[in-house]
């Protein structure tokens, strides 16, 4: 299960690697060699490497240049002053996915009765490099979580507790903070906002996602708007539903701190989405929806820090 990796963030330091960590890489750049069989046995090292190279070859996916984290260090200073150092190299997306394919492998079958740990889990992950926006909102008294309903995304159809998120695209990591540029282009892309709208903190914390493969660094945004970012996304995805645009969002849901994750089935039930329609966003109240590991190791958290992040939102 998903959990926080790395709490109170003062300070994040990234190291760009000039070179790419690919599925044969070696020493402390290594993919795990049974993600690296795998990615070789699904034949994705020959899979088109771009948008143009897909369509010459009249495949619909490609295997884009994302990034991974190799190495992620935590050093706590004098005062309790928090400083995270983190490796970044290129990484194609598809080594993320051999990952997530071995794992379903071993869950699935069911003659296998060997059980994933954490410390699996934690060995078999790339650390795919993942950024995302928190954004707390207060709606009649009582705090919510806006967040986003995945659309045509890994987790379709769950809820996920950021308001925006996402891969580290590796063309972001030339700028001075390859994060921060990834999470502007996820709120343009997601929501139709840009980023400077939101007054944001810095990274804060991080969700070990590594169950998926993945590392999530957060941000919080202060003194949300809710009508504002409905507006925007209205706005948005009116455009895209036009043209037949598939939605990265399927819809924005309103989860409040409180809620409760039913563990018979990893669902949340009663919450009201907001759901984009070429006549405007319509407002439904849902009797369950599924969630990522990210939405549960985020109201876990909440649970043990409502006030610090209340403080850092603002209120």
């Amino acid at each position: 299960m998903a959990t926080i990796g790395i709490k109170n963030i003062d300070e994040l330091r990234l190291h760009v690697l000039p070179f790419e960590r690919r599925y044969h890489s070696t020493g402390e750049f290594a993919v795990h060699p049974l993600v690296s069989c795998r990615y070789i046995f699904s034949d994705y090292d020959l899979k088109p490497k771009s948008p143009e190279e897909a369509k010459a070859r009249g495949e619909k996916g490609f295997n884009g240049m994302m990034s991974s984290l190799p190495r992620i260090s935590v050093y706590d200073g004098r005062g309790g002053h928090r400083v995270v150092t983190a490796d970044i190299a290129p990484t194609r997306y598809l080594i993320g996915q051999a990952m997530r394919d071995y794992v379903k492998s071993i869950i699935g079958d069911p003659s296998n009765p060997y059980v994933l740990t954490d410390s699996d889990f934690k060995k078999l992950s790339p650390d795919m490099a993942n950024v995302s926006l928190v954004a707390p909102v207060k709606v009649n008294g009582s705090y919510f979580l806006l967040s986003q309903i995945k659309g045509k995304a890994l987790g379709s159809g769950e809820i996920h507790t950021g308001l925006v998120a996402g891969n580290v695209d590796a063309k972001y990591l030339s700028d001075d903070d390859p994060f921060v540029s990834a999470l502007q282009n996820e709120c343009s892309e997601e929501v139709g906002l840009d980023l400077s709208t939101l007054d944001r903190t810095a990274a804060l914390y991080m969700v070990d996602e590594r169950e998926t493969g993945q590392v999530n660094f957060a941000y919080i945004a202060r003194d949300v708007d809710i009508n504002d970012v409905l507006h925007a996304y209205d706005q948005s995805t009116r455009q895209k539903l036009v043209v037949g645009e598939p939605l990265e969002v399927m819809a924005l849901a309103l989860v409040p701190f409180s809620a409760q994750i039913q563990k018979a089935d990893n669902t949340l039930s009663t919450i009201k989405a907001y759901h984009p329609t070429a006549n405007g966003l319509e407002e439904k109240m849902e009797s369950s929806r599924g969630v990522r590991p990210y939405t549960m190791a985020t109201l876990g958290y909440l649970g043990e820090s409502t006030p610090f992040l209340l403080e850092k939102a603002g209120f």
